[in-house]
């Protein structure tokens, strides 16, 4: 499907009788009940790691089109192809000790039997004193903040060019883990990088005040892995498209990440197939999203809809979902509010409707004006196309990009409100049309 055959009809949004019938069905099951939306991130965590290609990102794009088919829609999938990310060995040895961790795309594995050199710390001060060794990079973050990855890829790049062999980079966050950075394909390797927690600055430094050299060993497949973009559509041929995105893959399991998005993107499928307004429904679920949108960059490119012919695009992004956490001396605390590193933006005419459906839940209950200068995932992508009605989430979590994000870092109470103000957001914009 091309964006000429998916799109049909007149070159102009028109609606006719945007207001449901009276014959409406009422629904048999409540899609928003948090329960419900629970077993989804459970089913969703269950297929294991997400990154683009894996066979837990392969399990839920059989998942998704499975869904849809059920519900009626017509589905296509799209081929995504993206660096396979995966590992054999990623660690570091230094004497009897040894340090496993992630590897950091781009991949760049060591020689056969490792990388050895001596281990010197990086400081943006100094940045000759890492040549020819494997340099250590930690970049501090205050207290509540999120990982600085950025901060960490600047210092990777200065590693480089001061002449370093190598890279492990002791990544600071909340949870004291490995904090893997998002990578755009167009990233061309460089160093071996392997990234360990912050909870092992301890025994990292321990291990080095003896003046031994590390040895760096990254070995793994290597090629490429395919994934699947997987677009649902149904309507009348002519009608105009709503939109209704979301990211499937990821680093690790990805549970507040990407977990309430999936969920909801699924309820609000059902939901959708019991409305009567006069539009065509679209739900796109991307892979490639770790590898700079490359799923999402594909399906704007060549699938996505006219503006022109788009009432509303809704973006479910990542975190929005997710539970807070305490930052304690002993560890992170799970708390049962949301987290509140979560942004929604809006284009003008929606934020009145956002306003009053999300109200009482805090930081999303006042959208931001929509600015494709400040906004961040593939929401950035909907706003540079000018689609002239869209809104869209996006956040990050104490777990975000972790192993540890998993189920339990989400709640049914947090997401079913969220799930409705969406779809009651939806609602009012289609009757705005009548």
């Amino acid at each position: 499907m091309n964006r000429r055959e998916l799109i049909t009809g007149g070159s102009a949004l028109a609606f006719s009788a945007c207001t449901p019938s009276a014959s409406q069905p009422a629904p048999t099951v409540d899609v928003f009940d948090g329960a419900s939306l629970m077993k989804d991130v459970e089913a969703y965590v269950g297929f294991g790691v997400h990154r683009t290609g894996s066979e837990g990102d392969a399990a839920t794009s059989r998942w998704f089109a499975d869904h849809f088919r059920a519900l009626g829609y017509t589905v296509e999938q799209t081929d995504v192809t993206c660096p396979n990310a995966d590992t054999h060995v990623a660690r570091l040895r230094i004497g009897e000790e040894a340090f496993d961790g992630f590897a950091q795309p781009p991949l760049v594995f060591t020689p056969e039997g490792g990388l050895t050199a001596p281990l010197v710390w990086w400081e943006a001060t100094t940045p000759g004193k890492v040549k020819d060794a494997i340099a250590i990079v930690h970049v501090p973050r205050q207290a509540g903040a999120a990982s600085p990855g950025a901060a960490y890829r600047q210092a990777f790049a200065a590693c480089e060019a001061a002449g370093a062999k190598g890279i492990v980079a002791l990544m600071s966050g909340p949870s004291g883990e490995v904090v893997a950075i998002n990578t755009p394909l167009s990233l061309k390797p460089g160093l071996s990088i392997l990234q360990i927690g912050e909870k092992e600055r301890a025994r990292l430094e321990a291990a080095m005040a003896a003046g031994a050299p590390g040895r760096l060993v990254m070995e793994g497949p290597g090629g490429d892995r395919t994934g699947v973009n997987t677009v649902a559509t149904r309507g009348k041929a002519g009608d105009p498209w709503v939109i209704i995105s979301t990211p499937q893959s990821g680093w690790f399991t990805c549970g507040g990440e990407r977990g309430p998005g999936i969920a909801m993107h699924r309820a609000l499928a059902a939901w959708a197939g019991q409305q009567t307004f006069p539009v065509r429904w679209l739900f796109i679920a991307t892979s490639g999203h770790e590898w700079g949108d490359a799923g999402a960059e594909i399906f704007h490119h060549s699938q996505a809809p006219d503006p022109r012919e788009t009432a509303l695009w809704y973006h479910l992004g990542a975190g929005y979902g997710a539970r807070a956490y305490s930052e304690t001396p002993a560890g992170l605390v799970a708390l049962e509010t949301p987290n509140p590193a979560r942004t929604l933006m809006a284009t003008a005419d929606l934020i009145p409707f956002c306003e009053a459906a999300f109200a009482g839940q805090p930081v999303i209950e006042t959208p931001l004006a929509a600015d494709p200068a400040t906004a961040l995932g593939e929401y950035r992508l909907v706003l540079a196309e000018s689609y002239p009605s869209a809104a869209g989430f996006w956040g990050a979590n104490a777990h975000f990009h972790t192993p540890l994000d998993d189920a339990s870092t989400t709640t049914p109470e947090i997401m079913s409100p969220i799930a409705r103000a969406i779809a009651k957001v939806i609602e009012q914009k289609l009757s705005s049309l009548a």
